[in-house]
């Protein structure tokens, strides 16, 4: 199958963290002052997000309008057909659709088609959007979507370290 689209997710949201600007360094481990004045223009993951994969699979299945597609980069897929042994054509064929001229990993029961028994079965191939998740531009606009659309079924959030404004940052600048 010949793309001769993009081979990325559309990126306006990205565009706009872009415009963020770096962040200052700060101790993540440090509770930050509630009396201190906040930078009116810093997001609010400004403190940090405290996250750890748990490899549980949520992520992989369907969560509603926007959220059950998975794009990828040529290289991307032409790593998962040589891991299983086919031509890129042939893998497009056997595991992608085409999503608003973009190419999409299948859904197989309501979840991508990597999903096997909870597990992506190409974890150490998966792509960049699985990668960055959940530190998505458009899940980070404000607390109430990440609450909403990360929080209220991942059991990775509020686990593990907490990654600073730096590290949000450099997974939403990651292209997919």
């Amino acid at each position: 199958m010949s793309d001769t689209t993009s081979d990325a997710a559309p990126d306006a949201p990205r565009a706009a963290a872009h415009a963020a600007g770096p962040a200052a360094p700060r101790d993540p481990a440090a509770p930050r002052d509630p009396a201190a004045p906040r930078d009116p223009a810093a997001p609010w993951w400004f403190d940090g997000l405290r996250f750890q994969c748990t490899a549980c699979g949520k992520c992989c299945e369907n969560h509603g309008e926007g959220f059950e597609y998975v794009y990828s980069t040529r290289a991307e897929r032409r790593a998962l057909a040589a891991h299983f042994g086919i031509s890129e054509r042939a893998f497009e064929a056997k595991y992608c659709e085409r999503i608003e001229g973009h190419l999409s990993f299948k859904s197989v029961n309501q979840g991508c088609v990597f999903l096997e028994g909870g597990r992506c079965s190409v974890y150490t191939l998966r792509p960049s959007q699985c990668r960055t998740f959940p530190f998505w531009p458009e899940l980070l606009t404000d607390e109430r979507t990440w609450q909403r659309d990360v929080a209220s079924f991942c059991p990775g959030v509020g686990q593990g370290p907490v990654r600073d404004a730096n590290a949000i940052r450099a997974a939403l600048h990651t292209d997919t």
